[in-house]
This record gives C-alpha cells, structure tokens and sequence, in this order.
C-alpha cells in the first residue's frame, strides 16, 4: 500500500484487511501503517455491499462508522497528528476469491485537527491478504 499524502511519499510498512460484523452489517477494515519516526497510519472502515465479492467503490463520508478513514501519525508513541477524510474514494478494483486478496485503488481528503486541508492522493494497495474476525 502507498499514497502520497501532504505531498510526499508513503509506503506502508505493513497492511490489514479483515472482515467483520458491526451492527449487523458487513464491514472491511483496511488499513496500513509505515513504521518509522513518526509513525504513520491509513485506517478506513467500509460497509460491503456484498461480503462475499468486495470488489466496488467506497465513497468516504464523515459522521458515520461506514466509509470512513483517516490518517494518524503517532511520534514515540503519542498522537503529533490526525487528519479525518470528508470525501474520497476506496476503489476495489479486484477481490481474488480463491487467493482471498484484494487490489485497488484510493484517494482522499479532509482536515486535520487545526482545520487545515490535507489530502492522499494516488493512493495504491495491491494482493492485501483479507482475514476473517
């Protein structure tokens, strides 16, 4: 997984797709976290149109747990940074059911906690391993 957010590069140092239940509801959690100083995470929340196919785009909305993401940077373990995305996009361009991995494509943007516009942009992800809550 990589992007590029407040103009520069990021590279995921590791990623997660899994599954779950919340209120009933089919949800993936995706995210990836480059390690380093600071620390930096993608995390989003999408409600899944069909839990057996996740292939689809995820138009990203605030005030709702479904289609959400942001972005924290953590600095020796506390919080230097938070950016929560208004709008954007998770495209899943392709879910491998048998190889169960999904491939795609995103971008977002938002404020961080100051009101300042920050965004992710050309963001990639590709063969994520999705697991099962």
């Amino acid at each position: 997984m990589s992007a590029t957010f407040e103009g520069k590069p990021w590279t995921a140092s590791f990623t997660l797709a899994q599954t779950m239940q919340m209120g009933g509801k089919p949800m993936l959690n995706l995210s990836g976290t480059e390690q380093g100083s600071p620390t930096m995470t993608f995390n989003s929340m999408l409600e899944l149109k069909d839990p057996n196919d996740l292939a689809g785009g995820y138009p990203l909305k605030t005030g709702s747990p479904a289609n959400s993401a942001n972005f924290n940077i953590l600095d020796s373990g506390a919080m230097v940074g938070h950016v929560r995305f208004s709008s954007g996009k998770i495209v899943i361009d392709k879910y491998d059911a048998a190889a169960k991995t999904i491939s795609g494509h995103f971008s977002a943007s938002g404020k961080n906690e100051s009101g300042k516009p920050e965004e992710v942009t050309d963001g990639k992800f590709s063969g994520i391993p999705v697991t099962a809550q």
